[in-house]
């Protein structure tokens, strides 16, 4: 009597299943959509292959219109299918690092604002000094708007301005 249970690992010297494939093949489309929506600088620190890169590019030209947009997602999909495993890892590995990055220059940017509300002008003094693109006189005025509301509410609307003045202000 046969068994009609199919094996659960694939055997050695067997290609995977068309499910299996369809999985790796999203996976790769939802990595090349991580880099259409990436940064020029981090497109070259990834060292992408020429073809791959002349397909972002032109993925950002691109207007979204009958589709377009998406069928150039599955061409970039397509394209990293071609590339070797070490490349892949490569460049999972710098987009992984990027987003670390940006969430410590998040979390130093809270800091620093939580520090400035706390209203010791010491430390506000040495932040106009460590950084001389913030503007005293706005800042100042944002740190006392933001206190005044913090006061009346538990989540003013100002210390969300605050963040992004500061944010912006100095290119975080």
């Amino acid at each position: 009597m046969r068994s009609t249970q199919r094996p659960s690992v694939p055997e050695e010297g067997l290609k995977p299943s068309k499910s299996q494939r369809k999985r790796e093949s999203t996976a790769l489309q939802n990595l090349g959509q991580q880099l259409t929506q990436a940064r020029p600088q981090l497109l070259q620190k990834c060292q992408l292959p020429e073809p791959l890169l002349l397909a972002l590019q032109e993925y950002q030209r691109l207007p979204d219109k009958h589709g377009a947009e998406r069928r150039q997602r599955q061409f970039i999909g397509r394209l990293m299918r071609d590339l070797d495993e070490a490349t892949i890892a490569r460049i999972h590995q710098q987009l992984n690092l990027n987003v670390e990055l940006e969430k410590r220059r998040f979390h130093r940017l809270e800091d620093l604002r939580d520090q400035l509300l706390q209203g010791d002008a010491e430390i506000l003094q040495q932040a106009l000094l460590r950084h001389p693109e913030l503007d005293a006189k706005q800042l100042g005025q944002l740190l006392r708007q933001t206190r005044k509301e913090m006061e009346q509410s538990e989540a003013p609307p100002t210390a969300r301005k605050l963040f992004r003045y500061l944010r912006d202000t100095l290119g975080v």
